[in-house]
């Protein structure tokens, strides 16, 4: 039985898929299976990864037909046969170490799992990299009901990826945590939340291991989705349950934060994006956005940071719609 497995989903990916298995097969902890599952891929994915399985039995490559990434994860999590496991995203890549030192830290401390940092290359249009930054952990542990726990947006960005995290398969198994299929945008989120909901502490590594590559191009998170606003609640909620288990200090305030400013990003996206609406219908999405009970509930709660934080409060605390939609035009 292999340490890890690793699931590596893969749809049109043929230009980014060597480098990402490459960094797999260079981790410096070789007891690993790498599940390549091609989800339907019409390019030239399936062969690539076929040449490198040639050339390494711990490759394993399967093709099923196209459900989407929660379901490419599950498909890969209900085969897999390691200890632990490690989701990866195919366009990416990782850094040597990833595995030997976060399963060091899973081992020692009887981990159920354990998160780190990651780096974020911005690519140019040819695919080079013109700025790398570390998005680092800034705390050791955290632990559940500790009064002085502080939580902020940085720490709960990391909390939602898949990717920055590994897991230990007997955990995963018995509490039958899978990735809801035909959900995007915050099908990490909704798959870890209640992960963190039941555990009694969160372990961070303050290293970054994961390069998650920025490009300029129209991906899934630059698209407008007419069901933004409720997969934004989707991911409220599941926070929220996980705010009332811990008992997270502030957490009223937090999470407003969190909740807002994903909703100025429901905003600019409705603008900024394109998308089929006319400009009657953006401003019923914006009204059922504004008039939204969430919405309602946490806007007292929202604490503004800068002039464009109080702008936005002051717009959704009073509803003006019109003056929204005004000033989102004027700019997107």
């Amino acid at each position: 039985m292999p340490k890890t497995s690793i699931i590596l989903p893969c749809y049109n990916v043929e230009s980014f898929l060597p480098r990402a298995i490459e960094s797999v097969l260079n981790q410096s902890s070789k007891d690993f299976e790498l599940l390549v599952i091609i989800d339907g891929s019409p390019d030239n994915s399936k062969q690539i990864a076929e040449e490198y399985a040639l050339k390494d039995t711990r490759i394993k490559v399967f093709e099923k037909e196209n459900g989407g990434l929660s379901d490419a994860r599950n498909y890969g999590l209900s085969r897999a046969k390691g200890e632990f496991i490690y989701f990866m995203d195919s366009d990416d890549w990782i850094e040597p170490g990833l595995l030997e030192d976060n399963l060091k830290i899973i081992e020692q401390e009887n981990l159920d799992f354990v998160i780190f940092g990651y780096i974020q290359d911005d690519e140019d249009e040819h695919q080079q990299v013109i700025h790398s930054k570390e998005v680092l952990p800034l705390v050791n542990v955290w632990k559940k009901n500790d009064p002085n726990l502080k939580i902020d947006q940085h720490h709960l960005g990391l909390l939602g990826y898949a990717w920055n995290k590994i897991y230990k398969k007997s955990f995963l198994d018995q509490h039958d945590f899978k990735f809801e299929k035909g959900i995007s945008l915050v099908e990490d989120i909704l798959f870890n939340a209640p992960i963190y909901t039941i555990s009694e502490k969160i372990r961070f590594n303050q290293k970054a291991y994961y390069h998650y590559l920025n490009r300029p191009i129209t991906t899934l998170m630059k698209t407008f989705h007419p069901n933004h606003l409720d997969l934004k609640k989707r991911k409220h909620l599941v926070l929220e349950d996980f705010f009332d288990s811990w008992n997270i200090p502030r957490g009223k305030e937090i999470l407003a934060k969190n909740f807002i400013d994903g909703f100025r990003g429901s905003i600019h996206s409705l603008f900024a994006y394109k998308n089929q609406l006319t400009p009657k219908e953006q401003r019923i999405y914006l009204k059922k956005m504004y008039r939204d009970q969430i919405t309602r509930s946490l806007i007292n709660h929202y604490i503004p940071g800068s002039q464009k934080e109080k702008i936005h409060k002051f717009l959704v605390k009073h509803q003006l719609i019109f003056t929204t939609y005004i000033f989102a035009k004027l700019i997107k």
